[in-house]
């Protein structure tokens, strides 16, 4: 019995299947059960039912899944703080929604590279909702996304906020006062999609304030959106420091609003069975070369 065994084996069972595992472990399927094959054969136990579609723990696999997540967890941190950072290889999945991906996804890549050469690295870029829905499923390792997300299971590792606010064009008329919803309502609207986690937060703003929220042109893309916004098509709720530079440059001003919408959280996010020191390693480089603000950064 040794430790890649034991990792084989609650890969599979975080997965539900020896291809699913073959898969995230960027191993071929054979190599997979032979394995499971040699830790059984050490162990003197069957540890699947294998006359399942999907691999069924034995009732003696089943009592196996804790033990082996105390052992490979003590091996990974003993990996991640005392072994040689070269020595840490492998294929990391990583899901970033697209605030994150315009600003200092670069940095962190750069960050990476400098310090895990041997890690390959394997971008998603999409909503919160999908990039969520993809770690719980184990499709994905770990996920920046908006937060905060509080679910059994998951982990989150606050990255910092970013302040939230309604924008425009300095072309656009707007007045340069305290404005209502009712009255920005009034305005065109450039919204995010339905799908986007921001889209409930906005549309209570307006609600709230008896004002109804009609965007005149939706997208799931914050850039798009900015750009959309610099175009003078309308206004637009906007991060205020991953926008700072046009803010400085003239091509967007902050409207001034009563209520505001508070700061947006982002966290990095992994399963609580998560052993691998893969993702431990990114999440904190993430938390590392993140440019959102953290309390008493500002």
């Amino acid at each position: 019995m040794d430790i890649r065994q034991l990792e084989t084996f609650l890969r599979i069972v975080d997965t539900g299947s020896f291809a699913a595992a073959a898969q995230t472990l960027n191993a071929t399927q054979s190599t997979v059960s032979a394995r499971i094959r040699e830790l059984e054969r050490s162990l003197g136990v069957d540890l699947f039912d294998r006359s399942q579609h999907r691999a069924r723990l034995t009732a003696k696999g089943q009592d196996l899944v804790a033990s082996a997540r105390e052992i490979v967890a003590l091996a990974s941190r003993v990996r991640h703080r005392i072994g040689d950072k070269d020595a840490l290889t492998g294929t990391v999945r990583l899901g970033v929604v697209g605030l994150v991906a315009i600003t200092w996804l670069p940095k962190l890549m750069s960050a990476l590279r400098e310090r895990y050469p041997n890690l390959a690295v394997v971008l998603d870029m999409s909503l919160t909702a999908t990039l969520v829905d993809k770690l719980r499923n184990g499709d994905l390792d770990l996920v920046l996304v908006t937060g905060p997300v509080v679910e059994s299971g998951l982990q989150a590792i606050s990255l910092g906020y970013d302040d939230f606010v309604w924008m425009c064009s300095p072309a656009l008329a707007v007045p340069a006062r305290k404005l209502s919803p009712a009255e920005l309502a009034t305005w065109p609207v450039l919204g995010l999609s339905s799908q986007s986690h921001h889209y409930p937060v906005i549309e209570r703003w307006f609600r709230d304030a008896s004002a109804e929220y009609r965007p005149v042109i939706s997208c799931n893309n914050v850039r798009v959106l900015a750009e959309l916004t610099v175009s003078c098509l309308g206004v637009s709720l906007l991060p205020r420091l991953s926008y700072h530079a046009e803010i400085a440059a003239g091509k967007l001003r902050v409207i001034d609003t009563a209520p505001r919408i508070g700061p947006v959280q982002f966290v990095a996010l992994h399963r609580h069975t998560a052993t691998d020191p893969i993702v431990a390693a990114v999440a904190e480089l993430a938390l590392e070369t993140s440019e959102f603000e953290r309390p008493g950064n500002a």
